[in-house]
């Protein structure tokens, strides 16, 4: 059963749509219908799928946008042509400091030129990289500059528009205040909703002043089912670090932006034991481990000195893995870099996947490098007749699914957390031996062979398989997250979820929705005669024990009659998701536009459920968001900028991360034939 969509989410869809097809990587291409006869069609075309050329439609509705704007209609044969002809392109955006009279124009060659010198000046005098120019803040700035000159009638020395430093510095912090209020002000809103929030932080310290930051992000889905994620603070934390101090740091940070429940915050940090000591976090805030750390652990393992015991079962990869790095070592100690095509990337001891890197670019170089170094002779081919080449491929491709899963879990634009167990299952079945080689032939014919493990990796791949399960640990939010994906909630079986935590996960998803009927139009449940006092658990398997009956220590009493009622309603909700089974048409919305898409246009079908799923995908998998500010940081403290005080890296900090929240209008791609 095809599910109908308001006109409110077919408006939504059609502008979705639009945006992919501004993309030349996109899901979607146009092709001209060059079998119809009215005139419209000079200037439409029917829109369709990459993957299959197959025409996109929905409820027997073909979709065609427009040739010059790209705006998305419905089309269907027995209904003509009619709002077709009525379209008329919108008219292209203008500056506001633009005046009305004012045309665009391409830029001379001499013009460009000119900039062109300009900017290598400035690069050279202000010691600025060339990829300055790529900058969104930097080409904002000379759009600015640009339509303040198309103003102005006469010559302007830069001196009377350039602004003091000091002018700037108070204007960041009086936007950066500014949008602090508006932040609270939507928060606040957020969770008078009823609806819970995610958030990451973790701490780092400058290299430059040694002066420790802590990082706070918010990530939270609106009532339009669009993931936001913004930075709180990247504030100094000055004094120790113990697990209390951090709590109180980042209890202050929450406070200031108006978020004062305990039970509506889930953190996700590192395992840190100052970030989840049993008095620090997780004594007052749900609190889940960060899966990329989580990853980043089970690899790193490798360089602690318990691995030592399995040093004698892989002699042979761990022989090659050193002969790999005297390579490269070599490599640049002897300028040969210069003489190859591909740069040889060197292995950061705290990175595991900068190993990976580093495997990777000598495998891509490593024919190039043979005949350099044999005809430089002195027997220097020997440093490249050492390494087992084989062993080497074996090595990458053991490695590349744990970087799939490190970088589709790092995402914090989209959810994540109801990937979890989808990403264990694999690295777990990733890690079983391939005893002899195993042949498949695909569905297009494609036949593939799967070659059997090399001694080392049958002997290590059940070591890797044992810290799996040994760190890797899921908990009860990873199987609600995965039950609300309506592409796994019928499949956990296949990852590795006995049907005993099956049951309890969609006990404890029923006793959830309870917790969100407010504002769902089902009603406000009876308070009964007395309260059950909260105990803030030390982590969110914890906290969801409470929804069990098996830890429900409160006084039975018999239930109200609308008690019953409402019982009854959320139970018949959830089961009608569970029974649901995608249409071809959502399963494609899913695939394309992603889960709370979803959500989104099923939200009058399960409304408590879809409110619930707010709360949880909100959730991110890894704390990379509070990493990725740590980058930021680092590049803006600079050697150049050691004097920026701390409260002012603060400032900048918060202010790009309401900046870079817009979107970027990407060119139009040509159309198609066919």
């Amino acid at each position: 059963m095809t599910v109908e969509m308001s006109s409110k989410d077919m408006l939504t869809l059609k502008t979705k749509i639009t945006a992919d097809l501004q993309k030349e990587d996109g899901l979607y291409y146009r092709v001209k219908n060059r079998k119809a006869r009215a005139g419209v069609w000079t200037s439409f075309s029917f829109v369709a799928i990459k993957e299959t050329g197959e025409h996109l439609c929905y409820s027997d509705n073909f979709f065609v946008c427009c040739n010059k704007c790209l705006t998305v209609y419905q089309y269907r044969s027995a209904n003509g042509t009619t709002a077709m002809s009525k379209h008329s392109c919108p008219p292209a955006e203008t500056n506001q400091v633009m005046t009305a009279t004012a045309t665009r124009r391409d830029a001379t060659t001499s013009e460009k030129k000119l900039i062109t010198v300009a900017l290598a000046d400035m690069c050279a005098v202000d010691m600025r990289p060339f990829y300055i120019v790529k900058g969104t803040g930097f080409r904002n700035y000379t759009q600015t500059v640009l339509n303040i000159g198309v103003n102005s009638k006469v010559g302007m020395l830069v001196d009377n528009i350039l602004p003091d430093p000091t002018t700037i510095s108070r204007n960041v912090q009086m936007r950066s205040n500014a949008g602090r209020e508006i932040l609270t002000a939507a928060l606040k809103a957020h969770l008078a909703e009823g609806i819970q929030i995610g958030s990451t932080t973790d701490i780092w310290t400058d290299d430059i002043n040694k002066v420790s930051f802590l990082s706070v992000t918010v990530h939270f889905i609106d009532d339009e089912f669009t993931l936001h994620h913004r930075t709180l603070a990247c504030s100094p934390f000055p004094g120790p670090h113990h697990g209390c101090d951090v709590l109180e740091k980042y209890e202050g940070v929450l406070r200031k932006f108006g978020i004062n429940r305990y039970d509506q915050v889930t953190v996700v940090t590192d395992r840190g034991s100052n970030m989840h000591s049993a008095d620090g976090i997780p004594s007052l805030y749900g609190w889940i481990p960060c899966c990329d750390h989580i990853i980043s652990t089970i690899l790193t393992t490798t360089r602690e000195l318990e691995w030592l015991k399995f040093y004698h079962l892989a002699l042979e990869l761990f022989d090659t893995i050193d002969q790999v790095k005297a390579l490269v070592t070599y490599v640049k100690q002897a300028n040969l870099q210069d003489e190859i095509a591909e740069t040889l990337k060197q292995e950061n001891a705290t990175r595991w996947n900068s190993a990976l890197r580093c495997m990777i670019s000598v495998d891509e170089a490593l024919p190039e490098l043979t005949e350099i170094l044999r005809a430089r002779g002195r027997g220097l081919v020997s440093k490249v007749n050492k390494i087992d080449h084989e062993l080497l491929k074996e090595f990458i491709a053991f490695l590349v699914p744990f970087q799939e899963a490190t970088l589709a879990l790092e995402m914090f634009a989209e959810p994540t957390i109801h990937r979890v167990l989808y990403f264990r299952q694999n690295l777990l079945k990733h890690c079983q031996v391939v005893a002899a080689d195993i042949t498949t032939k695909e569905k297009d014919g494609t036949i593939t062979t799967l070659k059997k493990d090399s001694p080392a990796f049958i002997a290590l791949k059940p070591k890797f398989a044992e810290l799996i399960r040994e760190k890797f640990i899921w908990s009860d939010i990873h199987v609600i997250a995965a039950l609300l994906n309506p592409k796994t909630k019928c499949r956990l079986d296949k990852f590795g979820i006995d049907s005993v935590d099956i049951e309890l996960g969609q006990k404890n998803l029923e006793n959830m929705m309870k917790d969100h009927m407010i504002g769902s139009g089902i009603g406000k449940r009876s308070v009964p005669s007395h309260k059950r006092k909260k105990e803030y658990s030390r982590r969110v398997v914890r906290r969801l024990a409470e929804y069990s009956s098996e830890s429900d220590s409160t006084i039975e009493e018999k239930p109200l009659a609308d008690d019953v009622q409402l019982d009854f309603s959320l139970r018949t909700e959830l089961n009608n998701y569970i029974c649901h089974r995608c249409s071809d048409d959502e399963s494609t919305l899913l695939s394309k536009y992603g889960v709370l898409f979803w959500w989104k246009i099923h939200q009058n079908e399960f409304p408590v459920l879809s409110r619930l799923a707010r709360s949880v995908l909100t959730i991110p998998a890894s704390s990379a968001k509070s990493e990725s500010n740590f980058s930021d940081a680092g590049n803006t403290m600079s050697k150049k900028r050691n004097l920026l005080h701390p409260s002012k890296l603060d400032d900048l900090m918060f202010l790009r991360s309401m900046l870079m929240s817009s979107t970027v209008q990407i060119r139009v791609p040509p159309i198609t034939e066919s």
